[in-house]
């Protein structure tokens, strides 16, 4: 890779995904789009669109974009020795730092290419783990992108066991005989294994939280959907609270959770933003992040969040449907198409029309957030009913927490209380044997 002479000191950073430990500036990037046989390549501008914000996000100035149309795949170029010739002039000319595929690369293509381009190459996985390694924040995300970084980088980086020793991979640990490449690879798979170890660890704070949240009946609402849909400003709208706010993709890599108070109930809701979702999304992340995706599985309620300004977002709702599939997320949701200010009326009464059950709102202007809270309170606690309960005195003051009490009567089994409760304390309190419901 190239580096520019004078480098700002404040501008330079360490390229996450590079198999050389070398500090760069803003790098001018070669993106390559791919539309393989049988594929429009209209479909597929969307795609090199995302590329585009990408780079930017992790970045690097997209300084030359192509699309090649690939029939059959190579095994060593992915796309042919004739496009490859014509890339790697068009690099050469513009004095390219960072070439990036809009595909997925074998380890040996990868290799193969990077002696070509005589700089770095990246494909869409390693750029995506790039971005999530500069917005981790938290200990626990820290882990999980090292975790899938480290993963991804295993079949890269052959020769590389000065490097994994500085990492704390097993200083020491070399066995006569072994090959440099068998050495690296125990290295790595040390550090995989340690960093495992490591999340196991944190996770178990996470179980803690969890578990003292339903033993007080505390509701979670998890709010998901594609990149840059919003999420975190609808957070901060909802809850009255300061969350990290860009305009970039995955600006949040860490969980954020926050309490939602609804008027008229004693207690409150717990919101937690997640990670954004997007197409492809390495499976090696997802895997590293199942624990902080456990606030989605274990959620009462799913808050889909869709930019309503985007020009696909059937792809977008779709991706994240499969997404939430893969984590065997099986919760209810709401609807929510954000951003409704940066749309025309036209737009508007379409996806209206199309999604008549959503929501659709402005965060950044208010629009139809107390719909929204509102929505969220039928959705999590239910209707307000007045029943007849049979309950241990000792448990009256228990009750009382989460109901109106109409009326007390001493009868033989204890008490017969009459009383104004929501569906969700009420099935809460059935579930632990504290209440029966008296006919």
């Amino acid at each position: 890779m190239n580096q520019r002479n004078n480098p700002n000191q404040s501008d330079r950073r360490l390229l996450t995904v590079s198999d050389r430990d070398i500090f760069v500036t803003t790098q001018k990037a070669l993106l390559i789009g791919i539309v393989l046989k049988n594929e429009i390549r209209a479909d597929k501008e969307e795609s090199l669109k995302e590329l585009v914000n990408l780079v930017k996000t992790a970045g690097s100035s997209p300084t030359i974009i192509q699309t090649k149309r690939v029939e059959k795949i190579d095994p060593k170029t992915f796309i042919g020795k004739g496009s490859i010739k014509e890339l790697v002039d068009i690099s050469d000319a513009n004095d390219i730092d960072v070439v990036l595929f809009d595909c997925e690369l074998t380890p040996n293509q990868q290799k193969e290419l990077r002696a070509l381009f005589k700089c770095d190459v990246v494909d869409r996985t390693g750029l995506i783990l790039d971005i999530f390694a500069l917005h981790a924040q938290s200990k626990e995300a820290s882990l999980q992108v090292e975790l899938a970084l480290s993963i991804y980088l295993k079949p890269r980086l052959a020769g590389l066991g000065k490097t994994l020793n500085q990492q704390g991979g097993g200083i020491g640990t070399r066995g006569p005989g072994e090959t440099k490449l068998e050495t690296d690879n125990r290295l790595i798979d040390n550090r995989i294994n340690k960093l495992k170890r490591e999340i196991k660890k944190v996770s178990k704070q996470r179980e803690v939280q969890s578990s003292f949240r339903k033993k007080n009946n505390t509701p979670l609402v998890s709010i998901v959907g594609y990149t840059n849909a919003g999420k975190s400003t609808m957070l901060e709208k909802i809850t009255s609270s300061k969350t990290y706010v860009a305009n970039e993709l995955f600006a949040t890599v860490d969980s954020l959770q926050r309490e939602l108070k609804i008027d008229g109930i004693n207690e409150h809701i717990i919101l937690s933003d997640t990670v954004g979702f997007i197409q492809n999304l390495p499976t090696t992340l997802i895997e590293s992040f199942k624990s902080t995706l456990t606030v989605v599985k274990e959620a009462n309620l799913l808050i889909h969040v869709v930019d309503a300004a985007s020009a696909i977002p059937e792809m977008h709702i779709n991706t994240v449907h499969e997404i939430l599939d893969q984590i065997e997320a099986d919760v209810p949701e709401i609807l929510v198409f954000n951003k409704i200010d940066r749309i025309d009326k036209a737009s508007l009464n379409y996806l209206t029309e199309k999604y008549q059950d959503a929501i659709f709102v402005s965060s950044t202007k208010g629009t139809n957030i107390k719909k929204l809270i509102s929505e969220i309170t039928t959705n999590v606690f239910g209707d307000l009913n007045e029943v007849s309960l049979l309950i241990s005195p000792k448990d009256l003051d228990q009750l009382h927490k989460y109901s109106s009490i109409v009326s007390v009567k001493n009868i033989e089994e204890g008490l017969e209380v009459s009383v104004e409760i929501r569906n969700y304390y009420l099935e809460n309190l059935l579930q632990k044997d504290v209440v029966k419901l008296l006919s």
